[in-house]
């Protein structure tokens, strides 16, 4: 909840600060009363007061006994100095929308007379819409990119090197994230956040049916027990309508449990057998003991997720994922990975880039450094669902057992692979994924599945 105020608390305090600065509450007017604040943004008043209390800090504002807040009628801005930073991001995106303001927040205090112009394109053909953009106008100065969208990218060489932005915190920073945004010896894409996929599950409905909550010794037979003592017909109409665990048949949830049971990326013939006995596990838990519940599309689609809807109690996730989960009617909590005996998972991220025309490369270098601060990537952390990038950090703020259980400590960071290490060729990827879709739909078996990897897979750099 703490985490949660602070964050809320940056939000209104950067929104306040953008009104004043271009001039959308001039000087001399006063602001919403703290009352009105409260109710507008759905803040409590202490929180209100901390924002005010910033702003009075930074001489936006002065606080006049009895009157309010006011903007000074003598603050003067040059808007002939001020200076814009375009920004482009892709949508969805949760860090976007939930996490940057952290760091947009640090950069103006820094920067007070520039102005952020965000932009969000499609994730689905990311470049392809930038590319599009720039053909009509566009400039940016920052793009934000998840790994995947970096992995795609045809033009490194279009982008500056970065190496000189992070020389103090680059041994803090987690090699195995920064090693993703490299072009082999060059850094041209600095990582923001990142996370693993990791299970969550809901504690009141393992409490409610009395099962012990996973632990560090369970094992994948105890992940079945609890899902079968979870599955239930909750309404006696004789139709199950919650299920112990969500499947997801996206690429970024279920090769988790292939990595956990050694699959490897590299195309050997022993991966054969890995995908074979995931998929008979999977054949089982969906249409055997009916204790799993198959989730097409997105695992980020929240209108169709059974265990956000509290259908299922435990599911595979990430913090970009829980970012979103807003007002649910539990608090999900992490437990450890029973999925195999390897540990490891599927590693995300998210970064920042500059592309070599930008027109204001200070101020965009200036942008990636502050995000990459220990104060601000300490703020992330403590203040919303997001890693930081820098090990030091997420180890003063979250407890062992998360990180544990996130599989993000040494030596097991290091056996997490992002997914453009396991995929290699989308092309060879995308005949698989169709017949993975209808697998757990039914109408495919686990030997077909596994006979297609070793046609299909073989060909590609892994998966």
């Amino acid at each position: 909840m703490r985490r949660e105020n602070e964050f809320l608390h940056t939000q209104l305090t950067g929104r306040l600060r953008e009104q004043i600065v271009t001039g959308f509450i001039k000087p001399g007017e006063f602001l919403l009363s703290e009352n009105e604040l409260c109710k507008f943004y759905g803040l409590s008043r202490s929180s209100v007061r901390k924002s005010l209390e910033q702003l009075v800090n930074e001489g936006l504002i002065v606080k006049l006994a009895g009157k309010g807040a006011l903007v000074p009628p003598d603050l003067q801005i040059d808007n002939t100095m001020r200076k814009v930073l375009h920004i482009v991001m892709p949508a969805p995106s949760h860090f976007a929308n939930l996490g940057f303001s952290v760091i947009l927040d640090a950069f103006r205090r820094d920067h007070p007379l520039v102005d952020i112009k965000m932009l969000t394109l499609p994730a689905p053909g990311y470049w392809d819409s930038l590319r599009i953009s720039r053909e009509m106008g566009l400039q940016p100065d920052v793009i934000l990119v998840t790994d995947t969208q970096y992995s795609e990218l045809v033009n490194p060489d279009a982008y500056e090197d970065l190496d000189s932005l992070c020389p103090a915190e680059s041994a803090d920073l987690y090699p195995k994230v920064l090693g993703a945004f490299r072009d082999g010896e060059r850094i041209k894409a600095l990582p923001v956040t990142f996370s693993t996929v990791f299970l969550a599950y809901n504690p009141s409905l393992f409490a409610a049916n009395g099962i012990p909550v996973p632990n560090v010794q369970w094992t994948l037979d105890e992940f079945k027990q609890a899902a079968l003592s979870l599955t239930r017909d909750t309404n006696g109409d004789g139709i199950l309508d919650r299920y112990g665990f969500s499947l997801s048949s996206h690429m970024s949830r279920w090769p988790v449990f292939a990595l956990q049971n050694g699959f490897k990326p590299d195309g050997r013939e022993s991966n054969r057998e890995t995908i074979l006995r995931t998929f008979t596990f999977f054949h089982d838990i969906l249409y055997h003991s009916r204790c799993a519940v198959f989730q097409p599309g997105s695992p980020n689609r929240l209108t169709s997720n059974p265990f956000v809807k509290g259908k299922s109690g435990m599911a595979l996730t990430t913090t970009f994922e829980m970012a979103s989960w807003q007002e649910l009617d539990f608090k999900p909590a992490v437990g450890p990975l029973p999925l195999g005996d390897v540990d490891a998972t599927l590693l995300l991220a998210n970064a920042l880039m500059i592309p070599s025309d930008s027109s204001e490369p200070g101020l965009a270098e200036a942008l990636l450094r502050t995000a990459i601060r220990p104060d601000v990537q300490d703020r992330i952390c403590r203040s919303t669902p997001f890693l930081s990038v820098l090990r030091s950090i997420n180890e003063e703020a979250r407890s062992h057992a998360f990180l544990r259980n996130l599989n993000i400590l040494d030596p097991a960071m290091e056996n997490n692979l992002f997914l453009n290490e396991l995929i290699g060729d989308p092309d060879a990827w995308q005949g698989i994924q169709e017949q993975i879709e209808l697998f757990m739909h039914g109408l495919e078996s686990a030997e077909e599945i596994a006979n297609l990897w070793r046609r299909e897979g073989a060909s590609a750099k892994a998966l």
